[in-house]
């Protein structure tokens, strides 16, 4: 969400463009029932998780198209493509994802163990902190 937060930020800089950026940020682990949008959802992901996996389409070129169907090529919808390519991009450092679904070769990412993961998830964290306010301050 942090991450999203600030992509959000950058594309539209308001309280709205983070708003937007840090939802949108989320849509993508719709696909897993234990989500925060998943519990939200719950029959719903439970049926993505369970019919097409996790990181599979909602972690594809296709969910990046939401965005312009709802907010077109507004300030708003470039927060929105914005929060959920932070998501993606955070995702493929930490693991894999489908980023060219339906075709089955088409996952990329880094595989790390789960140390390595928990370690570059609080890198990430601390330095979004740190980011938010540096900017505060400026």
């Amino acid at each position: 969400m942090l991450l999203g937060a600030i992509a959000g930020y950058w594309a539209y800089p308001s309280w709205e463009g983070s708003v937007i950026g840090a939802t949108m940020a989320l849509v993508p682990d719709i696909d897993q029932a234990r989500s925060k949008l998943g519990h939200l959802f719950g029959p719903f992901s439970k049926m993505l998780q369970r019919g097409l996996g996790h990181r599979t389409i909602t972690h594809s070129w296709v969910i990046l198209l939401l965005p312009a169907l709802f907010w077109g090529d507004t300030p708003a919808g470039w927060a929105a493509l914005w929060g959920v390519l932070s998501h993606l991009v955070s995702d493929m450092l930490v693991g894999r994802i489908q980023l060219f679904w339906p075709l089955r070769t088409g996952w990329i990412g880094l595989r790390l163990s789960k140390t390595l993961y928990r370690t570059v998830d609080r890198l990430v964290f601390y330095a979004a902190i740190g980011f938010i306010i540096y900017m505060g301050y400026r």
